[in-house]
């Protein structure tokens, strides 16, 4: 019989816990509806209610909204709003989407900073910094402080950094998709400039099937010349071909282009000459046909996607 009074005890004192929760619910509003000035504005309970918390979007559980009886105008309490702030941050916390109180004291370790020197490299204060370090902190570091020492992360640890697809990333933990038209970033990848170096000359003579337009001596000659990008990196090799008169691109690496795509060659002595290449394998690229500019010759080579219809 204890047992039971005292599990009838609980269940009663949950239930008037819940009814003083729905009570002070109930008194964020119950007041005339300034849209309408007619209806009351009541509280209502909705469930998965779909909002944006700074911008983001977020599905709240259980949210208290007020509702006009008449003309349906929605309102919202400060201090409900304020809730859903609190929950948004500690969804995002759940999801790691910040970086964590070890992992920000890892990383200002490992770049042997004091929490000054750290503050200042990243521009905040040092009490931030002291408070986004603490095992139960209050709250979190602002995004935009907190994606900077994600990419200096990323930096030390990794070197060079796709901003851009580590910011759509990023974007991703806040449930934000974000296309991100690309085409010029494309295009400034495959702008190349050749870079001469000094090899050994082939030792392949002209065959005697050689177009006219082949270059048909050796004498006359011709060097493999790498593609060197503006960031330094080396595209692949330049080489022409006697027997086809063609101007070709061995790559390095694949890279899709599809056919054609625009070429604009400059040569050394200033002309320059636009067309339109092929791609006959992955790693090969077709600049120019029936040609008589052997590498030599070229001072450097532009090479992009032409634009897509309606673009």
């Amino acid at each position: 019989m204890a047992a039971t009074t005292s599990s009838s005890q609980l269940t009663l004192q949950t239930k008037t816990l819940n009814e003083v929760m729905t009570m002070n619910r109930a008194a964020l509003f119950e007041y005339t509806c300034p849209e309408c000035e007619i209806g009351t504005v009541e509280t209502t309970r909705v469930l998965n209610y779909q909002t944006k918390v700074k911008g983001y979007p977020f599905v709240v559980d259980e949210a208290f909204i007020g509702i006009c009886n008449n003309c349906s105008a929605e309102s919202f309490a400060p201090e409900e709003l304020k809730r859903w702030e609190n929950l948004f941050s500690r969804r995002l916390e759940f999801q790691h989407a910040f970086l964590s109180p070890e992992e920000i004291t890892e990383l200002r370790t490992e770049l042997k900073l004091s929490m000054e020197d750290f503050a200042r490299l990243i521009g905040c204060t040092r009490q931030s910094i002291s408070a986004w370090e603490k095992p139960k902190r209050s709250s979190a570091p602002s995004r935009m402080a907190d994606l900077l020492m994600k990419l200096l992360r990323h930096s030390l640890r990794e070197g060079s950094v796709n901003i851009l697809g580590f910011l759509l990333e990023e974007a991703k933990k806040w449930g934000v998709v974000i296309e991100v038209r690309q085409r010029s970033a494309e295009r400034s990848q495959l702008q190349v400039i050749l870079r001469p170096r000094d090899r050994a000359r082939s030792t392949r003579a002209a065959p005697d099937t050689a177009m006219p337009l082949a270059a048909r001596s050796e004498a006359q000659g011709q060097f493999p010349v790498e593609m060197q990008s503006d960031d330094g990196s080396i595209l692949g090799t330049l080489e022409y071909d006697y027997q086809s008169a063609a101007l070709s691109l061995h790559l390095a690496s694949d890279l899709t282009l599809g056919s054609p795509f625009d070429v604009e060659i400059e040569t050394t002595e200033g002309t320059r000459i636009q067309g339109t290449g092929r791609q006959t394998a992955a790693d090969r690229l077709i600049l120019q046909e029936k040609t008589k500019n052997l590498t030599r010759k070229i001072a450097s080579v532009r090479i992009s996607r032409p634009d897509p219809p309606g673009s």
